[in-house]
């Protein structure tokens, strides 16, 4: 349950950095592109944490894909398609997919 967990704070934490970033490249003023760097940093740092106490639960290996195609899969669902309503092209459905199989057979 607690590596679930933390997959999930890593996910959701990297997920929210890369949106927050996109969003500060946006702004054209000072204070929005700074408040949004530093919600995206804050973000990064806090998925950081949660993947060195995710190593203590699985090897490298395993956890580095899963970490890594999740959060893409992640920032494709939730980023692009949800928040910022980018229109996601067949390409990366199947890119998609790729990854999650990729995922799943790495972590064999």
């Amino acid at each position: 349950m607690r590596t679930l967990l933390l997959l999930l704070a890593d996910l959701t934490a990297n997920t929210g950095a890369h949106i927050s970033l996109k969003l500060s490249a946006g702004k054209k003023g000072f204070r929005g592109f700074l408040l949004w760097q530093v919600l995206g940093n804050l973000a990064g740092f806090l998925g950081v944490l949660a993947y060195t106490l995710l190593l203590r639960t699985m090897p490298l290996h395993v956890a580095y894909p899963l970490t890594e195609g999740l959060t893409s899969v992640g920032v494709l669902l939730v980023g692009g398609l949800l928040v910022l309503k980018e229109t996601i092209r067949p390409a990366a459905w199947v890119g998609a997919g790729l990854i999650l199989v990729g995922i799943a057979l790495f972590s064999l």
